[in-house]
């Protein structure tokens, strides 16, 4: 189990499940749309830790992209504790 902190709140998540699976089980704010990698919404970068993403995800995204940390949370895995930061404007639930 690994921990995925995203501003001041914390959820766990098993590398067998996505990022917005566990949130989403869990009621953490994490924003999300489509759950399948195609709205973008809950795109964000993954300031430390490691992960694998889907195909399809790693598909999508562009090498600078990849290089970044920026990921789909609906079609990532986390590998370890994770620490993800928003990319672009704060969502409001």
């Amino acid at each position: 189990m690994f921990t995925i902190t995203y501003k001041n709140e914390s959820f766990i998540c098993t590398e067998t499940i996505s990022i917005v699976e566990a949130a989403k089980i869990q009621t953490a704010k994490i924003p999300y749309g489509c759950n399948g990698g195609g709205c973008g919404i809950c795109k964000m970068r993954v300031v430390k830790g490691q992960y694998k993403l889907t195909d399809a995800a790693a598909k999508a995204l562009s090498e600078e992209e990849k290089k970044n940390g920026h990921v789909f949370l609906c079609q990532t895995y986390p590998l370890s504790d994770l620490q993800l930061e928003l990319i672009g404007k704060q969502p409001t639930f």
